[in-house]
């Protein structure tokens, strides 16, 4: 499976995104984020507000970047496996951090 970038995060946790994934899973459900694979990549290595764990899935780590000129915020998702190795689940735009996300960096 081809992969479409690979990063550390702030953690050093290794990071991937693949093609499948930005392609039939991000742009198919969310269009909006056609040409932001580069904010994607910087919300995970410097995300804006800090490093979140999921509310329900504790593998799950949360990236935010807050948008320039806007109050929005690109929030992207990323699955670990046991091996501290993370694979972008999906990645959209929100006004908000959700709620019941635990900070877990800083």
């Amino acid at each position: 499976m081809p992969i479409l970038f690979e990063i550390l995060d702030p953690m050093r946790r290794k990071v991937i995104c693949t093609d499948d994934v930005w392609h039939s899973h991000i742009l198919t459900r969310h269009p909006i984020m056609r040409g932001l694979e580069n904010e994607v990549k910087l919300a995970i290595e410097k995300p804006s507000i800090g490093i979140f764990q999921d509310s329900s899935l504790s593998s799950r780590s949360i990236y935010y970047l807050r948008q320039t000129g806007t109050p929005r915020y690109l929030k992207a998702v990323v699955e670990f496996d046991d091996n501290d190795i993370g694979e972008v689940i999906t990645a959209f735009l929100t006004d908000a951090p959700k709620s019941g996300e635990r900070l877990i960096w800083p």
